[in-house]
C-alpha cells in the first residue's frame, strides 16, 4: 500500500470533522477502518408527550405502537428537553443552550443532562443511530454498501 501523499499547511485541502479525527487518532497495527455510532437527535415521528398527573410519559402513535408497545417516563427537565427536540434542527448544543436558559444551569450540569438525555432517547428508540465508517489511512466518510463490498 502506498504512504498518502504529504502535504504543506499551505496546499492542504479543508478537512471534514472526520477526517480531522482519523489523523488525530492513534490505531491499533493493521486497523484500517473505524466505525462510530452517533445519534442523530430530534424525536421520530410517531411519538407524543403527555402529563399525567405530576409525570410525564411518552407514548407511541398510529404505526409506532406496533414497534414499541408500552411508554415512556420522562421527569420535568426530560419533559423540556423532549418539547426542544422536537424543534426545527435540534442540536446538542441548542438543548445545553435551553436548558441553561430554562433552569439556570451551568454549561457542564447542563451538558450532563442533555447526555443523559440524548442517550436514554436513543437507547429507546426515540432517535435514531447513526453509523458512519471511517478509512482511517484515506481520512474519508465511506457508505456502509462500500464498507460491506470491502469485507466481501
Amino acid at each position: 500500500m502506498s504512504e498518502p501523499e504529504k502535504t504543506t499547511p499551505e496546499s492542504e485541502p479543508e478537512k471534514t470533522a472526520l477526517e480531522g479525527l482519523a489523523n488525530s487518532l492513534a490505531r491499533p497495527e493493521g486497523a484500517r477502518y473505524l466505525i462510530l455510532r452517533d445519534v442523530q437527535i430530534g424525536v421520530k415521528p410517531g411519538y407524543i408527550l403527555r402529563k399525567v398527573g405530576q409525570a410525564y410519559m411518552v407514548m407511541p402513535t398510529g404505526p409506532r405502537m406496533k414497534e414499541y408497545q408500552g411508554m415512556i417516563t420522562l421527569n420535568e427537565t426530560g419533559a423540556f428537553l423532549f418539547q426542544e427536540s422536537q424543534k426545527p434542527e435540534p442540536t446538542k448544543a441548542k438543548l445545553i443552550e435551553a436548558c441553561k436558559a430554562e433552569y439556570g444551569a451551568s454549561e457542564e450540569e447542563a451538558g450532563e443532562a442533555v447526555d443523559a438525555f440524548v442517550l436514554q432517547c436513543a437507547e429507546c428508540g426515540l432517535f435514531e443511530f447513526v453509523t458512519k465508517i471511517l478509512d482511517t489511512f484515506t481520512g474519508k466518510e465511506i457508505t456502509e454498501d462500500e464498507f460491506k463490498q470491502l469485507k466481501q
